[in-house]
């Protein structure tokens, strides 16, 4: 899967749930922590509102 539709991915299972764990979606998507991150990191800069809270999701 590559980059543009992995990030698409991540915002409609953001759209689709109300608390959504980092862990959960590298999990989904076979990636890295810190590779979720970034790609939150994306959709955020693109002007997603991302709320998230440590240890919530």
């Amino acid at each position: 899967m590559n980059r543009f539709d992995r990030i698409t991915a991540i915002l409609i299972q953001l759209q689709s749930r109300k608390i959504v764990k980092a862990q959960d979606l590298a999990d989904r998507f076979e990636i890295s922590l810190r590779t979720v991150y970034r790609d939150m990191n994306t959709l955020a800069e693109a002007g997603v509102p991302i709320i998230g809270e440590a240890g919530i999701g």
